[in-house]
């Protein structure tokens, strides 16, 4: 009676760098870069358009500004996966990370994430709007956070009206640090980034981010 082959299971697959197919970026300065780009893209795109004026391009301002916005708070996320990685096998780095993020645990990627958001309310509101936008149904939603878009006309005094976009986040019960303006939050963001990987210590900054100022 012929018996079936054995299957042998697969092999364990290890991480491994993934800078063959980043575009270029190896360095953890070179993704702070990204952002101030996007922060940069977002200042850059009009706030205000005609009222009634609907443009069929897609470059739309209302559009825009939120892809832009998603865009930043996405590169955000990015660099949390860039830090732990960049520290993690490098004790002094992460003995000097433990001082500048009180409290982060660098025992595994996940709780890294998870101690971080804790500790940057910057850090997890770009979390939220990522996660929300990547996964339609969220399992455990934060209740008590938020992002509310809206629309305000602006009457001039020529008496045209202009429409602007907004977005806010709302956090409940942490409270005037928990609310803002998304844009406001993200140009916050890249100056945050900026001083904690100095803090650290992170090599490569006058390498990637010299001519940068954030």
């Amino acid at each position: 009676m012929a018996h079936a082959p054995e299957q042998v299971p697969p092999a364990p697959v290890s991480p491994r760098d993934a800078s063959d197919r980043t575009l270029g970026l190896i360095n953890i300065w070179q993704v702070l870069r990204k952002l101030c780009w996007e922060v940069e893209l977002l200042r850059a795109i009009p706030e205000q358009i005609p009222l009634g004026a609907r443009p069929r391009d897609i470059l739309h301002v209302q559009d825009t500004r939120l892809y832009a916005a998603i865009n930043a708070a996405s590169t955000n996320i990015a660099l949390v996966d860039w830090l732990y990685h960049s520290i993690r096998d490098d004790r002094d780095l992460i003995e000097r990370a433990k001082v500048v993020l009180a409290g982060i645990q660098t025992d595994s990627d996940m709780n890294f994430m998870r101690s971080l958001r804790e500790i940057s309310t910057i850090v997890n509101a770009c979390h939220q709007i990522c996660n929300a936008n990547k996964h339609f149904h969220l399992r455990r939603p934060q209740q008590d956070f938020k992002i509310m878009v809206g629309e305000i006309v602006l009457e001039q005094a020529d008496g045209s009206a202009q429409l602007a976009t907004v977005a806010h986040v709302v956090q409940n019960g942490v409270g005037q640090d928990g609310r803002g303006s998304v844009d406001s939050m993200l140009a916050d963001s890249a100056r945050w980034w900026e001083d904690v990987l100095s803090r650290i210590g992170i090599p490569g900054r006058d390498l990637h981010f010299s001519t940068f100022h954030v």
